[in-house]
Order: C-alpha cells, then structure tokens, then sequence
C-alpha cells in the first residue's frame, strides 16, 4: 500500500512538472492606442485626475504584440467605455483578439495629468494564435495623460498581458509543492 501511494504520489508530481501543465496558460503581449477622441467623466476636457468614467474614443491595436498575438494585425474596437469604480465595467472584445473583461481596477502612481490603472479581468481568446479554452486571467494597463493638467487634451494608450502577474506558478513552485507532499506522505508512514 505504501509504494503504492508514493508511486502514485510521484505520477502526479511528475505530471504537474511535465511542460504541458505548464505551457496551458497562453503568453502573449498587445499594445492599444486611442485614435479617437478621449474623453474623461463624459468631456474630453474632463480632469483626469478627479474622473471615475473614461472612454476610449476609438480604440485599436496596434501591431506591437508577441507571444500568441504575435502578428496579429491592427484591430479596431471602436469607443470603449468604463467606471473605475465598478471592477466589471471594462469589456470589449471581437472575433481576432477575443473577449476581455474586467474584474478589478487599481489606481498606480498617481500625479497630476497623468492617470495609471492596472486592470485584472478574463481573457477568452479569439483566432489569432490558435489558441482555445479559457478565459485566462489577464491584465490590461492603461495611461492617460492631460496637457495641461486638470482642463487639457487627453490621450489614452493601454497595454495587454496574458497570464496576468502571478496567476499561473513557476516550476519552481510545482517542485517545492510536490516536496512538500513527498514529506507529508513519508510522516504519515511513521
């Protein structure tokens, strides 16, 4: 029974090490600009600084990528809407790129005319890499800057990560989680 349970213990650990588990979440990068007009609460005058609503007056791709969007060509998602305030209000998508939606927003190095947000959310893939499952965790970081600040022009830019920092373990971590099980199973026998 026991080498039973230690040949069965080292299967696993040998299966959450294999590369495959480890490969399973897609790694790819995307640049976004805004080639429209953005506005901040509702104006495209608005203060940055003192805004919950942004919107992307005409978001697009750009064709910085790697990873599974590597190639991908500039995609258009027209005006893009969302409240800093309500963690799912971030969502757009198309059939290349796929679907992201927001989960959390969190506000990074705040200063006058300059608004950073790191945004958690899903991510289910659309055609580009042949990609399939999902979603995947995921961020999208965005800028926005305001010359000059608190009444100026405003421009947007944003970036896309999948997996989003610390959603998917290091192989290290698998090694040190399957050492760990090893040493509960040889306690147990004593």
């Amino acid at each position: 029974m026991r080498n039973l349970m230690c040949g069965s213990l080292l299967s696993a650990v040998a299966i959450c090490l294999a590369p495959s588990a480890v490969l399973a979440v897609p790694t790819g990068t995307q640049a976004f600009a805004d080639i429209g007009t953005t506005t901040a609460g509702g104006s495209a005058m608005g203060n940055i600084n003192t805004a919950t609503m942004f919107t992307f007056g005409d978001l697009v791709s750009t064709t910085n990528n790697g990873g599974v969007l590597s190639g991908m060509a500039s995609q258009n998602f027209g005006a893009v809407s969302f409240d800093i305030t309500s963690g799912g209000s971030l969502d757009f998508g198309n059939s290349v790129f796929g679907h992201f939606a927001s989960t959390s927003f969190t506000e990074t190095f705040p200063m006058a005319g300059v608004v950073n947000l790191f945004v958690l959310g899903q991510w289910t893939p659309g055609t580009q890499g042949g990609v399939t499952g999902g979603p995947f965790m995921s961020d999208f970081t965005i800028s926005f800057t305001q010359t000059p600040p608190m009444h100026g022009s405003i421009s947007g830019s944003a970036s896309f990560a999948t997996p989003a920092p610390g959603s998917v373990p290091e192989p290290a971590t698998f090694g040190l989680m399957a050492l760990g099980l090893l040493g509960l199973v040889r306690r147990r026998r004593r």
